[in-house]
C-alpha cells in the first residue's frame, strides 16, 4: 500500500503591511460597498493564524446592558435588536471593525437594507456603534467601550 499524500495546500500568509497595502488599493479601486467587505474579510483571513479555531469577543456586561436598554427606546426596536446581533457577528476581533455590507447585515437580520441604515443610525446615536468617515467611505465599528 503507497504512503498518503495530502492534496492540501499550505496557504500564504500576509503580513501586516503586505495586507494594509493591499485593503488601500482596493478602496482606491472604487468597488461597491458589498464587493469591499468581500476582499476585506478574505484579507483579513489570510493574514489570521491558520487553523479552525473559535473566535471569542469581549463584551462589557454592564455596557451591553445600556446598549440594550437603549435600543428599547429606538424607532423599530425589533430591527435594531436584529442588526445589532448581525453586526456583533461581523466585529473583527482586533479592530472592532464591523466588516460586513449593509445588504450582508440586511440578510442576516431579516429585514430591507434600508431598515440596516435606519438601525446603525440609531446604533450610532446610543454610542453602541462608532462612525468614521474615511474620505467617501464610512466605515462603523463596534465601541470598544461594549466589545
Amino acid at each position: 500500500m503507497g504512503n498518503v499524500v495530502s492534496s492540501t495546500q499550505k496557504r500564504k500568509r500576509l503580513g501586516k503591511e503586505q495586507a494594509a497595502t493591499l485593503r488601500q488599493l482596493v478602496i482606491d479601486f472604487g468597488l461597491n460597498e458589498t464587493m469591499q467587505a468581500e476582499i476585506d474579510n478574505a484579507i483579513y483571513k489570510l493574514i489570521e493564524e491558520p487553523g479552525e479555531r473559535w473566535l471569542f469577543m469581549k463584551l462589557s456586561q454592564e455596557q451591553f446592558r445600556h446598549v440594550t436598554k437603549a435600543i428599547r427606546d429606538c424607532r423599530n426596536v425589533a430591527t435594531t435588536f436584529a442588526v445589532w446581533n448581525a453586526a456583533l457577528t461581523y466585529m473583527r476581533w482586533d479592530t472592532g471593525k464591523i466588516v460586513a455590507s449593509r445588504n450582508q447585515l440586511a440578510e442576516d437580520a431579516g429585514v430591507a437594507p434600508q431598515s440596516v441604515s435606519t438601525a446603525i443610525s440609531d446604533l450610532v446615536r446610543i454610542g453602541a456603534v462608532l462612525r468614521q468617515r474615511r474620505g467617501r467611505k464610512v466605515i462603523y465599528s463596534v465601541n470598544p467601550q461594549i466589545g
